[in-house]
């Protein structure tokens, strides 16, 4: 199972290492070791990881009660 905060960290620790890098979820699934079973949940983690690249360091992943996707 992935969380959020696990996509949180992903998307920090690939801009850290690379900030023009172009964030997939297949990228995010291969920097956490694991694979997508069926797929179902790829527009879900492609919203988060867009959400989490769009709030720069101060984001969610520091703030795990707060998700990209809640309306303030």
């Amino acid at each position: 199972m992935i969380t959020d905060r696990d996509i949180a960290e992903a998307v920090s620790a690939l801009r850290t290492a690379d900030p023009f890098v172009v964030l997939t979820p297949g990228l995010i699934y291969r920097h956490l070791g694991k694979r997508p079973s069926c797929g179902s949940c790829l527009p879900l983690i492609t919203k988060l990881m867009v959400g989490y690249d769009e709030e720069g360091p101060s984001s969610a992943a520091s703030f795990p009660h707060r998700s990209p996707i809640e309306e303030p």
